[in-house]
């Protein structure tokens, strides 16, 4: 997690302290709790900055 949290900073060239990676397992629901698939969300929060 700490590798994709480094990559996903370097990619949108923000400092790592801004980058919140979590993992979770669905204890067997579903096709991807029973190993038969994978899945992800993603949330992000921009803001405008006005210098």
């Amino acid at each position: 997690i700490q590798q994709m949290r480094e990559n996903i900073a370097q990619a949108l060239e923000i400092d790592l302290s801004q980058i919140n990676v979590k993992a979770t397992t669905e204890e067997g629901l579903g096709f991807t709790g029973s190993g038969e698939g994978i899945s992800s969300q993603s949330i992000c929060l921009l803001t405008m900055d006005n210098k």
